[in-house]
């Protein structure tokens, strides 16, 4: 089911391709409105650097980051509108990976995932636009791979033109040539994705009957998350 009143319009708050399809897969109909905001810029730590960055916490950080986005577009979004932005990070052995730099952080990152999984974790922020109020999750999952050929490797990363060097954490689990080395997965499909639809769903829930239950999060007229205690597992 789509928890979305009809004279409500929905936004989605993201340019990405994966998100939009994920979207359009499950039947919404919406626009698309992408921040622009410096999201490298944006950390959680007490010290402003990249450095610090990379070991800051990833929900915390996910959820500032979509937050920002909110921020940025809820001043141009149409006032019966629901806006949804997202983040996401890579969580490799205690450290976030974002995009790869290269094509050689990219050769590493995917032949790390044969001896640790890659664990996403994906931040929503669901916001009315008309009262401000905010509905916000966590969700994290994890993806191993069987080693991967070196060959198989290259012809993913394409000198550098291939999808993967778009995507955080360096990997994609619908490309067909990873596929055949897809190992153990925790959680779902789309959450690994980019855009986990049962969290989705249960935001849009709350934000059309202006309820709190269970773990989600409420923040009305905030910039901040209220707490950090709201993953979906």
């Amino acid at each position: 089911n789509i928890y979305l009143k009809a004279d409500m319009k929905l936004i989605l708050g993201s340019s990405s391709q994966w998100r939009r399809q994920q979207l359009q897969h499950a039947g919404f109909d919406f626009i698309v409105m992408a921040a622009d905001i410096d999201e490298r810029a944006i950390t959680v730590c007490e010290r402003d650097s990249i450095q610090d960055r990379s070991s800051s916490d990833p929900s915390k950080l996910t959820l500032k980051i979509a937050h920002a986005k909110a921020n940025a577009l809820i001043g141009n979004c149409p006032k019966d509108g629901i806006l949804i932005t997202c983040d996401q990070v890579v969580h490799f052995n205690g450290t976030i990976r974002e995009k790869p730099n290269d094509i050689e952080q990219c050769k590493e990152y995917l032949k790390s995932y044969a001896t640790v999984p890659a664990t996403t974790v994906t931040a929503i922020v669901v916001t009315k636009i008309d009262t401000k109020e905010r509905f916000a999750a966590v969700d994290i999952a994890s993806q191993q791979f069987k080693p991967i050929p070196d060959d198989i490797i290259d012809m993913v990363i394409d000198g550098g033109a291939g999808d993967v060097m778009s995507t955080c954490g360096g990997f994609m689990i619908d490309h067909p040539l990873l596929q055949p080395y897809l190992g153990e997965r925790v959680g779902t499909e789309d959450s690994i994705l980019g855009l986990p639809m049962h969290v989705l769903r249960q935001l849009l829930d709350q934000a059309g009957q202006n309820v709190v239950s269970g773990n989600l999060q409420r923040s009305i007229g905030s910039d901040e998350p209220v707490s950090e205690n709201n993953a979906f597992k």
